[in-house]
């Protein structure tokens, strides 16, 4: 089954003049997940996984696990073990899922620059996290930063320390400013979930004066599902990583498009596509201790403008 593009997305692909493309690469989407990807699955000791919460509050969380932690039982189905998994068992994704049982996951492996994306609805057991399958899709490797991250034959479990807010500190603001990796999740008007892989060079991400956040958006695969949903619903869950430390940054809020931005240095920011998106937060919870992991930092996607 192929999966059809939602009138948001397609308002995008027209804007821009990329339906034909967008057509083209969204062959690739199905309720599916192909026969090669499954291993690439399987081996993965991360995900990241978009929830939605009360208030219509999306959140971005990251999930770190055993080998094991993750099985393909079928085409459709994927399973979260929750007895390997090692990361924060505080993480919110865990409260908003029995709220709703929507969740977009992104399997990213930072080292080769592979991901895929799987979408669909949930059914939580007393051993397991059951994903239903809606939409399964590959995407391109652009605008990733490689890091290898060691693989012991077990993770520790932390003790976690969750501190929340709503206006961000100047080390929140510095973290953000040094940031070349984030996840952003979002969802359509049916609260259908989504998550995906931004990044840049550090500094890619500005904040202005009144606290937003301002995004570029480079050239992709013109499929535009952030941006489309975005379009739909202004409910925007980010997620920054602190690859050194353990820590994560989780931010709330809503987001607007801001297209047709040509002067000279907002295209130079844009890498010529003169497409930003604004991000106003509304809550943050950064967790310290989320996860022990050791990442080693390769380098720079060389996609990056």
């Amino acid at each position: 089954m192929k999966a059809e593009f939602h009138s948001g997305e397609r308002k995008i692909q027209e804007m821009v003049g990329e339906r034909p493309m967008a057509d083209a690469n969204g062959r690739v989407i199905t309720n599916t997940i192909i026969p090669g990807a499954i291993n690439f699955i399987e081996k993965q000791p991360m995900a990241i996984v978009s929830s939605l919460g009360a208030g219509k509050k999306v959140w971005t969380s990251l999930l770190i696990g055993d080998f094991g932690f993750v099985k393909v039982p079928g085409p459709h189905k994927v399973v979260f073990r929750n007895a390997y998994i090692k990361s924060a068992a505080s993480d919110i994704v865990y409260k908003n899922l029995q709220l709703n049982n929507t969740m977009g996951t992104l399997f990213i492996e930072l080292s080769s620059r592979r991901r895929f994306r799987l979408n669909g609805r949930i059914t939580i057991g007393q051993e397991a996290i059951n994903l239903q399958v809606e939409e399964a899709f590959p995407n391109c490797p652009k605008y990733i930063q490689r890091r290898v991250m060691a693989l012991p034959d077990h993770f520790q479990q932390t003790e976690p320390r969750v501190s929340k807010g709503t206006t961000m500190d100047p080390h929140i603001r510095e973290w953000i400013k040094k940031a070349d990796t984030f996840f952003v999740g979002s969802m359509d008007s049916f609260n259908r979930m989504d998550v995906n892989h931004r990044g840049g060079k550090q500094g890619f991400i500005e904040i202005l004066d009144n606290g937003m956040l301002k995004i570029p958006d480079y050239q992709g695969n013109s499929m535009y599902n952030t941006l489309g949903n975005l379009l739909h619903n202004p409910h925007l869950g980010l997620l920054f990583i602190d690859f050194n430390k353990g820590n994560t940054l989780q931010l709330t809020g809503k987001g607007t498009l801001l297209f047709g931005q040509d002067s000279e240095e907002d295209l130079k920011k844009t890498n010529g596509t003169g497409r930003f998106w604004l991000f106003d937060m509304e809550e943050f919870m950064l967790t310290q201790d989320h996860h022990q992991v050791h990442w080693e930092f390769l380098d720079y996607s060389p996609f990056n403008p």
